[in-house]
């Protein structure tokens, strides 16, 4: 083989060779990505926690059977642990993100929660007896029959989307209401609450889904 056509095989492999380098390392660095409190429910979080400390322990063992690193005095030697270390540490970091989005959401529901104990947040707030429900923008308002049952009724809401939040809203544990993106406030009119959302698909099931729930007074929609 000619000089030419050696160094066209050579650029050749390593076109090749860098190509393929691309297409993995997405795929690597995808497991890692910033992780969002509602990405998932709190016990999920948790387990994502302990799955990557795991999984940085085990890298961290293959440390020691790398052998020792190179000398500091020389910055070129090829470092069998590094590798390892770099994964063990983004894998401790993603446990991080996850633990401290687990303990977000369960303080949010505390907050959220306080003075309900823990077995009677589950329960789903009676939305009534209601004089009427009306379509507002993003959502409904709905008008109790007892202006006094307004102040314990947004507190009741508000602990039960979090309590849904908190198990990112699976609706085998919460009421099909209280769902993701959800807003919970007192209307202008003192015997009202409004339950909203900032987008269409979810304010239509806002709309459908109190009417299925709303109780009302006799002779009254």
């Amino acid at each position: 083989m000619s000089r030419r056509l050696r160094k066209a095989a050579t650029r050749h492999r390593a076109v090749a060779a860098l190509v393929v380098g691309l297409a993995v390392a997405p795929a690597g660095c995808a497991s890692h990505e910033l992780v969002r409190a509602d990405d998932m429910s709190a016990a999920q979080h948790r387990n994502e926690a302990q799955r990557e400390q795991a999984a940085a322990d085990k890298e961290m063992a293959r440390t020691q059977d790398a052998g020792a690193a190179p000398a500091r005095s020389d910055p070129q030697a090829f470092d069998p642990n590094e590798g390892p270390h770099r994964r063990a540490e983004a894998a401790r970091e993603h446990a991080r993100q996850h633990e401290s989005a687990a303990k977000f959401l369960e303080r949010f529901e505390d907050e959220a929660c306080v003075g309900i104990p823990a077995a009677g947040r589950a329960a789903c707030p009676l939305l009534g007896p209601l004089e009427s429900l009306e379509d507002v923008p993003g959502g409904v308002r709905v008008t109790f029959a007892d202006k006094s049952r307004v102040k314990t009724a947004i507190a009741e809401m508000r602990c039960h989307y979090a309590y849904a939040r908190a198990r990112h809203f699976d609706e085998t544990v919460g009421c099909p209401l209280y769902m993701k993106g959800i807003e919970v406030r007192p209307s202008l009119d003192p015997r009202a609450v409004e339950i909203v959302a900032h987008d269409e698909a979810t304010t239509k099931l806002i709309r459908a889904r109190a009417r299925e729930q709303a109780t009302f007074t006799r002779g009254r929609r």
